[in-house]
């Protein structure tokens, strides 16, 4: 009972997270979100027994990757009121390839459905990381990498595209 609880409170902590990262307009608020919901992944990783990975969740995502938003936002210029703000481009195109994309990543993620369980792992350490990683699920982690980067370089798309208006 304890396991399900905390798995939804992980759950309930990383979507609130996404959420916020999606609906706001002001950058700190936006980073503060986001750091919330990669702390939500690093705690998914650490509750299945993961702890390599969670720690490496914490240092480079949270402390390196919400430093280097910081330092965007330091050299963000803000509005007439002093906040800062981002500007709502909403895009039927990037409607569409949010969509086209998340169908990729279900479809993807199907097969693990069964391979996965909401039980913690029972052991722990380089062994274990490596048996799920490098594991018979190998192709699938590369193809979510490559998902994944595609997501990136269409968002820098998108958004260089911003700036030459």
């Amino acid at each position: 009972m304890t396991a399900q609880v905390t798995w939804l409170a992980l759950a309930a902590v990383t979507l609130a997270g996404a959420a916020g990262v999606v609906s706001t307009r002001e950058i700190m608020r936006l980073v503060i979100s986001l750091g919330t919901f990669l702390l939500g992944v690093a705690g998914f990783f650490a509750y299945y027994a993961l702890p390599f990975l969670a720690v490496a969740e914490v240092f480079v995502y949270v402390g390196g990757v919400l430093v280097l938003f910081l330092f965007a936002i330091m050299a963000h210029k803000p509005d007439e009121e002093g906040r800062r703000l981002l500007g709502a481009r909403f895009d039927v195109g990037v409607a569409v390839t949010c969509s086209g994309l998340f169908v990729l990543l279900l479809v993807t993620l199907r097969p693990l459905a069964g391979l996965l369980s909401l039980t913690p792992l029972v052991s722990s350490g380089p062994e274990a990381v490596a048996g799920v990683l490098l594991g018979p699920l190998l192709p699938l982690f590369e193809l979510l990498g490559a998902l994944l980067l595609a997501a990136l370089v269409a968002g820098i798309a998108i958004a260089g595209k911003g700036d030459a208006e």
